[in-house]
């Protein structure tokens, strides 16, 4: 079943390694191809192996693709103006934290392939770090002859595959440690039908003219790991799977299903020789609602090991490994005070069951001589109800069993706080103790229906809340009667990517991992939600109020005159963005968020587009934007942030930001909007303002 505001459209513009991971619908598969079109493997997989996993399995890092604070790479551009692989870098790290495989990505830079045979092979074959290259199929390939809407793809053999086959197999030659090659998100979408058996034959006969001993593996969510049909399609072709964890629905934040996943993959792997990597995602998967943290990534690791440790699975890839240095997002910390809120949450595509629950409880004790008991808190679910979608995910605060007060997630109060007092004077009489729950209840099911709601700042008159702030997770036992909505204590930690590489590093080398208590944060004049920058306490903004009409074909915008250098090889913009929709009808057709360099449309993207809420670096497919033809030979240019209205919209209230403005052969002032300077702001529509938000 599906919400009705929803599309059912899949989502293919996906980045490296995140892509639609449905676990309950599998992909359909081809009828098992015929006996004579199958193939005899050049080498036997023992000895694939024994090239491709060190003493004590794979202990692997990736990083790249949209994850944030992953990438490694210089912070100057070159000659050729483009930001090239860190070498020297990016193999201290993968050391310090004791890892002997690294996944290099051919996706995010042109230069990424030569990057890796002139620097990064060769060093880290120094270090003793073996090599696998991941190569991304034609869901991921976003190739176009005009420079500025040319996106992300393997360059320079984009979806040559005979081709990358070659010339991967040529280079693992010259350097031994390159040991396997992968292709991404293998069977998701259209990409299945690309690799007929008739093209895999070419590819592995390309490989194993040059190096039969190569590995050769894909990517398999759990639909086509535990699938026979997969195996027997494509077992003859390949080495093996890796498979990219994601709980029971679509998550980054249950541990609990590594076990039956990985016991349910290897029976069907196993009988067949194929070896299984396990892919973990480290960093933030786009479909899922909360991005991992360092408690999780602990735990499904140490699940994982036992398989390692006795050649059940191949190893691990700590996916989006956070090795750059950067610190957590600010607006991460979803808390309404403090750093800790209640997280009920729900990926994207995945369903529930009429009746289906989480939340929260505590035995509290009652005032007896109190004349009046109530509780008051505040919720957050980050949905306007102007869109519709009522009856499907209600908000509830339970007494011993019973509903005291329930509202539903469209219901006023858009993206921000709102405080309830609910008086439970009848509720409690007589009581000296009482159980009180606060929950989501599923009142219909639902198919693709994405949720955060957090409850905060529990406060009680004639009733004592211990924790009401969830500061930590004391006095409250969190309940679920289901996968799919999955509670959490929520707790922001600004040096979370530096946690969860201690959290890897530790568990990898088979000791516990014990966190360090969380630090408090300042205490703010309003919300900490307030603040939503990616980076610090400032960033662009435009907005438009609820029950506001916008008007066709004006704009907001936010430009400043940049200085060209003159000498750089070519000239980009990167930045990165967010706004609360995602994938809506109703919201489709209404905002833009533009771009210009010069008048020049280099960016357009309706604020619907594919995730809501996260900042994305422009958008998944695209990245950095090369503006090289609309600045060369210039000494000045205008470079112009926009929100514009197409269609009016009589109530669509929305908060577009921008944020972390990075360029090459542009001299950008403020580019973190951390000051009030540097940039014009103006409006063609009152009901849109443009403003530089800084909250501290």
């Amino acid at each position: 079943m599906r919400g009705p505001h929803r599309t059912s459209t899949l989502a293919l513009v996906l980045g490296s390694c995140v892509a639609l991971a449905l676990t309950a619908f599998a992909p359909a598969v081809a009828a098992q191809p015929d006996p004579g079109t199958r193939r005899v493997k050049a080498a036997s997989l023992a000895d694939i192996r024994r090239s491709v996993v060190p003493e004590g399995g794979i202990k692997a890092a990736m990083t790249g693709g949209n994850t944030v604070y992953a990438d490694v790479r210089e912070r100057s551009p070159r000659a050729d103006g483009y930001r090239h692989i860190d070498s020297p870098r990016l193999v201290a790290k993968l050391r310090r934290e004791g890892l002997n495989t690294y996944v290099y990505g051919i996706w995010d830079s042109p230069t990424d392939w030569d990057d890796l045979r002139t620097e990064f092979a060769p060093a880290a074959a120094a270090a003793g770090i073996r090599i696998w290259v991941y190569v991304v199929p034609p869901s991921e390939c976003f190739d176009d002859p005009v420079p500025y809407r040319r996106g992300r793809c393997s360059r320079p053999y984009k979806l040559d595959f005979v081709r990358w086959a070659s010339e991967i197999a040529q280079l693992s030659l010259r350097y031994p440690n390159v040991v396997s090659w992968a292709i991404d998100d293998f069977m998701i979408g259209e990409n299945g039908k690309l690799f007929t058996p008739e093209y895999m034959h070419k590819i592995v006969d390309a490989q194993d003219a040059v190096n039969p001993k190569l590995g050769f593996y894909t990517t398999a969510y759990y639909s086509d790991a535990i699938s026979p049909a997969f195996y027997e399609r494509f077992a003859s072709f390949i080495d093996g799977i890796v498979y990219p964890y994601l709980g029971f629905n679509s998550n980054t934040q249950d541990p609990t299903a590594v076990k039956p996943n990985l016991d349910a993959i290897v029976a069907q792997a196993a009988p067949r020789d194929m070896g299984v990597l396990f892919l973990l995602y480290t960093n933030r998967f786009l479909d899922a609602a909360l991005p991992p943290d360092e408690t999780y990534v602990a735990a499904s690791i140490e699940a994982a090991m036992p398989y390692v440790r006795d050649g059940r699975i191949l190893g691990i890839n700590n996916y989006g490994l956070p090795l750059g240095d950067k610190p957590n997002i600010t607006a991460g910390n979803r808390a309404a005070h403090g750093i800790g809120r209640l997280s009920v949450a729900l990926a994207s595509f995945t369903g529930t069951k009429p009746g289906d629950y989480a939340g929260a409880e505590q035995r509290v004790r009652v005032g007896e001589t109190a004349p009046r008991k109530s509780l008051s808190f505040v919720d957050h679910d980050g949905y306007y109800g102007n869109l519709g979608g009522a009856g499907y995910h209600f908000k509830q605060l339970l007494v011993d069993g019973a509903v005291a007060w329930e509202s539903d997630v469209a219901d006023p109060g858009g993206f921000g706080w709102v405080r309830h007092t609910v008086d439970l004077t009848e509720a409690l009489r007589g009581k000296t103790s009482a159980t009180i729950t606060l929950r989501i209840l599923d009142k219909n099911g639902v198919g693709d229906f994405p949720l955060d709601v957090g409850f905060d700042d529990v406060t009680g008159e004639g009733v004592e809340v211990v924790n009401g702030g969830f500061e930590g997770d004391r006095g409250w036992q969190l309940i679920a009667d289901n996968h799919a909505l999955l509670p959490s204590f929520d707790h922001y930690a600004k040096d979370r990517p530096a946690r969860i590489r201690d959290a890897v590093a530790t568990t990898l080398r088979g000791l516990p991992f014990v966190n360090r208590p969380f630090p408090p944060e300042p205490p703010t004049r309003g919300y900490r939600t307030d603040n939503s920058a990616m980076y610090g306490d400032g960033r662009l903004s435009f907005t438009v109020p609820e029950r506001t009409t916008t008007k066709a074909g004006t704009c907001a915008s936010a430009s400043q005159l940049v200085t060209v250098d003159k000498a750089s090889a070519r000239y980009e913009v990167s930045f990165w963005d967010y706004d609360q929709y995602a994938k809506t009808f109703v919201a489709q057709g209404h905002l833009f968020k533009r771009v210009l360099v010069d008048g020049n449309l280099v960016y357009d993207h309706d604020v619907a587009d594919w995730w809501a809420g996260l900042w994305m670096n422009g958008e998944s497919a695209q990245g950095p934007i090369d503006v090289t033809e609309f600045v060369r030979g210039k000494d000045k240019v205008t470079l112009s942030f926009q929100l514009c209205t197409g269609t009016p919209a009589a109530d669509l209230a929305v908060d577009v930001g921008v944020d972390n403005v990075e360029t090459i052969g542009l001299a950008v002032r403020n580019p973190g909007f951390e000051t009030s300077g540097g940039w014009t702001l103006k409006t063609d529509d009152s009901a849109v303002t443009p403003a530089i938000r800084i909250v501290r």
